[in-house]
This record gives C-alpha cells, sequence and structure tokens, in this order.
C-alpha cells in the first residue's frame, strides 16, 4: 500500500521524537565527523531497530498517578511560620513535623541533583540555600536544628534518587528513561546517570542490598515513622515510661487488624508480643532491653525503633543531657521553694514585729544620735501624760511610714522606750496599735505632741497640756493642722468609742469617726490618711477619722448622744505649726 505525503510526514515525525545523544566526548572537539555509536552495548540509550519506534507510536492509556509533592500551601510569610517541636532525642515531632517532612521533599528536588555522588558533598552555597528556605516558612533557628533537618533532607535526597533509579530500571525503553529526566539536570549527564544505573556492576551491588533488605522486617509505619509512632504511644499511655523500643517495634510491625506484617516475621512478632503483654521489666541500655533479646543485638550506628541515624554514642549523650536537665529542673525547683519560704519568714517577722527592721517603718541598726534628736512623747488625747521616748527620724510630709504619707504637722519617731504601755496610737496600722507594739519601731506623732530634749535638760522638767472633746450628731470638721476656725468639711458624727473601726483600724481614744457630706477645702489632709485616702476630696461620701477637739457639732441636735458619744465641748486647740 501507498503512502500519501502527509502520511509519511507524520510517521517521520515520530521517529524524530525518539530521544537521541548528540554531543561529542569530553576532551574530543565537536564537528569532527564524531557521531555517536548506534545500536552498540557500551551506549544503551541508541536505537535499536524499527520495533522500539512502533512500540514509541502507539502507546496503550496509562493510569493516572498521584504526582510528587508540591506544598504550595505553605507561604512564605515570616508572621506565620509553622511551628515544630522535638523530643527528648532531637527528632521533630507534632503536627509541624509532618508538614515539615512534606516540603522538605519537593524542596530538596528542586534544588539537589540527583547525579551528586555523596550528599555531603552538595557544597556551601545550596546547602545555605536549602536552610533559608525552611527557615521562611518554619520556627527553626539554632544550630542543633540545623544539623538536624539537613540530615533529614539528605535521608529524603536519597530515598527520592533510589525511587527514580527503579523507575529507571522498570523503562521499557530509552524514550520512557529520557521521560524521567528531572529539570534540574542537562541532558547530557541525565544519559550519563541511566549509563551508570544500568550497568553490570551497579546490578550487582543493587541485587546486593536488595538480598539483604529482604531479610529485614518491614514496618507499616508509612511516613509516619518511628519516632511520631512512639509520641502517639506516650500520647496514649497513663505512664510515658512504659513505651519501650519492643512495645514501639512490635506496634511498629503489626497490621490494624492485629495480625504480623507477613508470615516469616509472624513468630518473632508473636514472641515480641508475649514480651511486651507480660510486662517483663528490663533494662534501660538498648544492648541489654527486650528488643536486643528477641532480635539480636543492633547493628553497629543503628538502634533499632529509634529514629533517623540514632546511634549508641548519641543516645547514651541523649541520656547524659536528660539527667542533667531533670538535676538542673529539681534544683531550681528547691530553689523557688527556698525563696517561697524566705519570703513567708520575712513576712511573718514584719507581722510579729519582733525586733526592729531597717525599712521606712522601721528603725536603721545604726542611728547618729547628733543627727536625731531625743525626744518626748505625749498622749495626743489629752491626758497629758507621757507616754514614750525615742528621737526625731523626719519631719518630712513627703515621707512614707506604712505606705502612707506623713504629712503636715507630723514627725517620723524612733521608738526607744515606752512609757506608757497601752497608750493608743496616733496612727495605728494593722498589726500595731499601742506603744507597746511599737517600741523599736518608726511611728507618726503629731508635731505638737512631741518635744525635743535638750542635753542638759531632764524629761521630768516638761509638761504639756492637753486638749479635751465634745459632740453632736451634724457637724463640721475644722483643720486640724491649723488654729484656724474655718471649716473644711461638713458631715455626721457617727461614733466616738475607741473600738470603733475607720477603714480597717480602731478608731482610739479623743476621736470622732464622721461621715463626710461636703469638702468644702477638699485639699485638706486627712487626720489618719491610708493608702487610698489622702486628703478629704478623697473620703468625700465615707466614713474618717477626725481629732475630737477639730470638730463643731451643731447646737440643733437630731439625736440623743449615747455613752459612745462626746459629752463636752472643745476648750483647747492644739498650737499651730510652725
Amino acid at each position: 500500500m501507498r503512502l500519501t505525503k502527509k502520511a509519511t510526514k507524520k510517521r517521520g515525525k515520530c521517529v524524530d521524537d525518539e530521544p537521541e545523544y548528540i554531543g561529542h566526548e569530553e576532551g574530543q572537539p565537536a564537528g569532527e565527523g564524531t557521531e555517536p555509536q548506534v545500536g552498540t552495548e557500551e551506549d544503551p540509550l541508541s536505537h535499536t531497530n524499527a520495533s522500539d519506534v512502533d512500540a514509541d507510536i502507539v502507546q496503550p492509556l496509562v493510569k493516572k498517578r498521584r504526582g510528587p509533592t508540591k506544598m504550595k500551601d505553605i507561604a512564605k510569610d515570616p508572621n506565620a511560620r509553622i511551628r515544630v517541636d522535638f523530643t527528648e532525642f532531637g527528632e521533630p515531632c507534632g503536627k509541624g513535623s509532618v508538614k515539615l517532612s512534606s516540603y522538605l521533599g519537593p524542596l530538596v528536588r528542586e534544588h539537589v541533583p540527583i547525579n551528586i555522588a555523596d550528599w555531603r558533598k552538595i557544597g556551601a552555597e545550596r546547602q545555605t540555600v536549602l536552610w533559608k528556605s525552611v527557615q521562611a516558612r518554619f520556627e527553626l533557628d539554632t544550630e542543633t536544628e540545623e544539623t538536624i533537618v539537613m540530615r533529614q533532607m539528605g535521608c529524603i535526597w536519597r530515598s527520592s534518587k533510589s525511587r527514580l533509579v527503579e523507575h529507571i530500571n522498570l523503562a521499557k525503553n530509552n524514550a520512557e528513561r529520557m521521560k524521567l529526566r528531572p529539570k534540574n539536570i542537562s541532558t547530557v549527564e541525565w544519559r550519563k546517570f541511566i549509563k551508570e544505573k544500568t550497568s553490570e556492576e551497579f546490578k550487582v551491588l543493587s541485587e546486593k542490598y536488595k538480598e539483604i533488605r529482604r531479610k529485614q522486617i518491614p514496618h507499616t509505619c508509612s511516613r509516619k515513622g518511628m519516632v511520631r509512632l512512639a509520641e502517639d504511644l506516650k500520647k496514649e499511655s497513663s505512664d510515658a515510661s512504659d513505651v519501650t523500643r519492643l512495645k514501639v517495634w512490635v506496634r511498629s510491625r503489626t497490621k490494624k487488624d492485629g495480625t504480623a506484617v507477613n508470615t516469616k516475621a509472624a513468630d518473632t512478632i508473636k514472641k515480641a508480643s508475649e514480651l511486651v503483654e507480660s510486662k517483663t521489666p528490663a533494662a534501660t541500655n538498648p544492648k541489654q532491653d527486650l528488643l536486643s533479646q528477641v532480635l539480636g543485638p543492633d547493628n553497629p550506628g543503628r538502634l533499632r525503633a529509634m529514629g533517623r541515624g540514632m546511634s549508641m554514642s548519641k543516645y547514651n549523650c541523649f541520656q547524659m543531657k536528660s539527667k542533667y536537665m531533670t538535676e538542673m529542673q529539681q534544683q531550681q525547683m528547691h530553689l523557688q521553694q527556698q525563696v517561697h519560704d524566705l519570703q513567708e519568714t520575712l513576712a511573718k517577722m514584719r507581722n510579729q514585729r519582733s525586733e526592729p527592721e531597717v525599712g521606712e517603718n522601721s528603725a536603721p541598726r545604726s542611728v547618729n544620735k547628733k543627727a536625731h534628736p531625743k525626744c518626748i512623747l505625749y498622749d495626743w488625747s489629752g491626758s497629758d501624760a507621757k507616754v514614750a521616748e525615742g528621737r526625731i527620724l523626719s519631719s518630712d510630709p513627703e515621707d512614707f511610714i506604712n505606705d502612707i504619707p506623713l504629712g503636715p504637722n507630723s514627725l517620723k519617731v524612733l521608738v526607744e522606750d515606752g512609757i506608757d504601755a497601752d497608750a493608743f496610737l496616733w496612727r495605728p496600722a494593722p498589726d500595731m496599735s499601742y506603744i507597746s507594739q511599737a517600741v523599736g519601731g518608726i511611728i507618726a506623732w503629731p508635731s505638737n505632741f512631741v518635744v525635743t530634749i535638750d542635753h542638759d535638760e531632764e524629761p521630768e522638767d516638761i509638761a504639756l497640756k492637753s486638749p479635751n472633746s465634745s459632740s453632736t450628731n451634724l457637724c463640721k470638721l475644722m483643720d486640724w493642722t491649723t488654729n484656724d476656725e474655718a471649716f473644711v468639711a461638713e458631715g455626721r458624727w457617727h461614733s466616738s468609742d475607741p473600738k470603733a473601726l475607720v477603714n480597717g483600724l480602731p478608731l482610739g481614744p479623743s476621736a470622732v469617726k464622721v461621715f463626710v457630706d461636703v469638702a468644702i477645702n477638699p485639699d485638706t489632709f486627712l487626720w489618719r490618711p491610708t493608702a487610698e485616702l489622702t486628703n478629704l476630696e478623697d473620703s468625700l461620701k465615707s466614713f474618717v477619722a477626725w481629732p475630737l477637739n477639730r470638730v463643731h457639732f451643731c447646737e440643733e441636735m437630731l439625736e440623743t448622744p449615747n455613752s459612745n458619744s462626746p459629752v463636752e465641748a472643745t476648750t483647747v486647740t492644739p498650737s499651730a505649726p510652725m
């Protein structure tokens, strides 16, 4: 049958589609009439006969299969990097490790050509590109993490290379082999790679390792691996220490239905399963544990069921590191407990006031007697009695006692000796209300009830007049810091009982508990300020303590005063501050 011109061109085009090596050998210039050998044993890619051409023309439909992983969903966003956790042995685990493993495959296939003989010879520049790409998408920054990830990439690269060689050997002709060429390798280098992997020397070496692999018991973990399988078992177990190498190995060689992975290994897996179920105590040393008893000693440089690249020396290093880290954590917890106990002890000492302490409300260990004059404290409630002796430390209104400002017309006094132990303090504190409790400490005292002692003067020669007190229901408050009769607030007195509480503290003698209705002078400093209340503006619509002699009681009484109410009129007011 005669072919038409169009059919002849079509047939010729199909023949030309067959890849052909066009080039020259190294060291030999091109264009000198040398052409590649066709159909010889030295060139396995050359054309053999017309039957190969016919086979290329008519190809059966090939079933569509899953291609290589691309991981295009991982965006290069520095603010959305994926976190990767690591086990105590330095192996990636958790959800982030799954993404990391899937991303390293296409990354290493794209940047590292398969014609490189050894992973360790990929070059520093290519290694930097790989690591920077990983850092841009995952939270990995340390040198240790870089070493672990680069080792994982090496294993993935070798596995990818092994699968590609398998596809080369399964290819039916040269055209199929050429279609397998990766994009990052030239045609010439690809032909050399095919020639190397289809040589007799390589086939002998490949068969040797295949035979070794046939003797091994395959696992059923797929992409999960031993490390993530062990972590899953630890999460399922109530005690993580129960997950041993033997338990991980048995689970990895058992199918979902509980049967062994193959019939040849059924006896070994059954024996190992019995040891796991019996919960026989075993040594933690991998050389003497149950897995070594079942399968024999591990090969040098490798530990079974421990993940990628785990050796005996690395295992010992990680064990020592874990031991020291545990000891450091225990020491840290012990030190934290000691600090906590010391803080509690100090708090108790402050509350008990067993001895003077150094602070804003305590006596210093060494007081300069010339700089701090000696003084006599008189009862501020009006009994003309001497209640204590001490030294004046400060008269600064901005100084603090018990976290409360000292205020005007007040002195900061170190109490050295208590004369009247039951005398009530002018400004009591939660842990201190009487002179007996203030000995050795620092208190506030009104300046008009403190007399400085000269060196040639005796305390008995000094006397002081004290004011008296009175009350009614409606009242007005006068400024306690001056002798002025001007009113600073209006309110209603509540009680004059010394045991009555104002802001959580006892009222004490010669004082009135007053509810402030109107603040005429809001900036007036309180007689007994607190950490939250310092002036009348802060105390509006609340109770305050006020000296009885600075309270004016209205003539029209709304109610009859009881025994707890003041009953006498004010006779004397304290002198104005200097």
